[in-house]
């Protein structure tokens, strides 16, 4: 029996399914006693197909742990896991932004800290709007406009608005209010006066409602002191003479 006899009736070397690499290729590592027409028949090959795809001849010696290319395949790509995005956690965004400071110096005629019919705007004052830090953010002169004077665009936060009053006038409120100021907020602020004369008047008003009282009382206090003379010049002439 020749050699080719001898392999041809030997059993095939159990061939495990191979497992294709990353690149898809199908390798066979080969064993001892393997030949090139034992690997092709148990990879289900012809001889010729497996010589061609390694590039090797019918002569070549094969080493145990050799590596034969069998085949490739093309993966077959598995579903595709999409992994949906958390979306970050929104950050509050600050509000940033302006808003206006209307301020009104008013003619406090009756003295009550509050606007009443009659009771116009002072012109010839002063009202003023000041920013943390001591920063002028704006001033302005009092006219005659009945809804007093507005700061535009003043930007969001703490302010002092104050007013001074003109000369020969005494206030009636505050005249330095703080404000906080938010985006796209109108805030208004009255400061009362009232000229000084009109409290010179009231001053009088009140010295002359005591004078009628306190010359009453000064009446019936001289009254009783010349009925206490009378009594007294009395007793002295009646009172008898002594050492007669």
């Amino acid at each position: 029996m020749d050699a080719g006899a001898a392999n041809a009736l030997q059993p095939p070397t159990p061939f495990p399914t191979p497992t294709p690499n990353e690149q898809g290729q199908i390798i066979y590592i080969v064993q001892p006693g393997d030949t090139l027409w034992r690997i092709a028949a148990i990879a289900g090959m012809t001889l010729e197909e497996l010589m061609a795809l390694n590039g090797i001849s019918s002569s070549d010696i094969l080493s145990n742990g050799a590596q034969l290319l069998l085949g490739s395949v093309v993966p077959t790509p598995g579903p595709e896991e999409r992994v949906t995005p958390t979306p970050p956690e929104a950050t509050p965004t600050p509000l940033v932004g302006t808003g206006e400071i209307c301020a009104l110096l008013f003619l406090d005629l009756n003295g009550n800290a509050r606007v009443d019919s009659g009771e116009g705007p002072l012109p010839q004052g002063q009202v003023s709007v000041v920013g943390r830090g001591g920063a002028l953010a704006g001033e302005h002169t009092t006219d005659e406009t009945p809804e007093g004077y507005c700061f535009t665009d003043v930007q969001d936060g703490d302010y002092n608005v104050s007013a001074a009053v003109p000369p020969d006038h005494n206030a009636t409120t505050s005249m330095n209010v703080p404000v906080r100021l938010r985006p796209g907020e109108i805030l208004y602020v009255e400061f009362g006066a009232q000229p000084s004369a009109a409290l010179q008047a009231a001053n009088r008003g009140e010295a002359q409602g005591r004078s009628p009282l306190l010359g009453v009382v000064g009446l019936v206090l001289l009254g009783a002191a010349g009925l206490i003379g009378y009594q007294a010049s009395r007793y002295t002439q009646q009172r008898p003479t002594l050492g007669r």
